[in-house]
C-alpha cells in the first residue's frame, strides 16, 4: 500500500504495479462518510481504494486515488489489517517518501519494521532508518502493525520534491496548497510526480518479493498521474477535522 503524499512516488510505485503486471481487482475499501466519494477514470466511475491481485507471485496491492483523510487513517489501516490477516497474508509493506536526509540524494532506500524483522530487510540492501520521529499515516501503520503477528515495513525513498514541498511549508510565507504548487512550477518547472523516488521504490519492492519487476516505461505511466497532485498537497496540507468514519 501506498502513504500518499505530495511528491507521489508511493502512488506512481503502486499504480505501475497494477498495470505491469496486469493485476485483477478483486475487491473495494469504501469509506461510509457523508458526501460520497467517486473517482472518474476515462469515463468510468471508480471506488477511490481498490485492492487488485497478481496470482502468479501472490502480491495484493491497494489502490489510492483519493488521500486518506487524518482522522480516517486507523479505521483504514484496520480495516487492511484485519483483511490481510483473515487472507494469511505474510508480509504488509508501505510505500512512502521522505525530505533528503543528507546534503545529496541518494539510491537508498530506509526502512523502518518491528525488531525482529530487522536483519532481514537490511540482508536485502535496504537501509534501517537510524533516528526520525514519524507523524501521520506513516505512523499509524507501524502502531498496528507492531499490535499483530504480521510482518509490516514502512519503505521511505528519498524525494528532492518532497524536500522543496516541505521548505516551502515550513517558511510559513504561504497559505494554501495552490500558493505551493504556484511556487514549484515557477522553480523546477511543470510540477509531476518524483519518478526517481518511484523507481527507488519498486526497486526495493523487487527484492522484498524476489522478482525483478520491469521499469523502463515507469516514467511515461507517472504522467498519467499528475492530476492527482492537487488533491494530495491540498490534504496534505489541510488542518484534521473530526469525523465519525466507517470503513466497510
Amino acid at each position: 500500500m501506498a502513504c500518499p503524499e505530495p511528491s507521489l512516488a508511493s502512488i506512481v510505485a503502486i499504480e505501475y504495479l497494477v498495470e505491469t503486471l496486469k493485476m485483477e481487482e478483486i475487491g473495494s475499501i469504501k469509506p461510509r462518510v457523508h458526501v460520497p466519494i467517486v473517482t472518474v477514470i476515462d469515463g468510468a466511475a471508480k471506488l477511490p481504494y481498490r485492492l487488485f491481485f497478481d496470482r502468479e507471485h501472490a502480491i495484493v496491492v491497494i489502490r489510492q486515488h483519493v488521500p486518506i483523510p487524518p482522522t480516517l487513517y486507523r479505521q483504514f489501516i484496520d480495516k487492511i489489517l484485519d483483511w490481510a490477516e483473515d487472507n494469511a497474508v505474510g508480509r504488509v509493506v508501505c510505500l512512502t517518501s521522505t525530505s533528503l536526509l543528507s546534503e545529496q540524494e541518494t539510491d537508498n532506500i530506509y526502512f523502518v519494521s518491528e525488531e525482529g524483522h530487522v536483519d532481514e530487510y537490511r540482508q536485502l540492501g535496504l537501509i534501517p532508518l537510524r533516528e526520525a520521529t514519524i507523524t501521520g499515516i506513516e505512523a499509524v501503520f507501524l502502531d498496528s502493525v507492531l499490535s499483530r503477528n504480521i510482518n509490516g515495513v514502512l519503505l521511505l525513498a528519498e524525494s528532492k520534491v518532497l524536500t522543496a514541498i516541505n521548505r516551502l511549508i515550513e517558511s510559513g510565507k504561504l497559505s494554501s496548497h495552490k500558493d505551493v504548487l504556484s511556487i514549484l512550477n515557477q522553480t523546477i518547472g511543470t510540477y509531476g510526480p518524483d519518478v526517481t523516488a518511484a523507481l527507488k521504490l519498486i526497486k526495493a519492492l523487487s527484492k522484498i518479493i524476489g522478482f525483478e519487476i520491469p521499469t523502463d516505461k515507469l516514467a511515461e505511466h507517472a504522467d498519467k498521474y499528475a492530476f492527482l497532485i492537487d488533491k494530495n498537497l491540498e490534504e496534505y496540507m489541510k488542518p484534521p477535522k473530526e469525523e465519525l468514519p466507517v470503513f466497510y
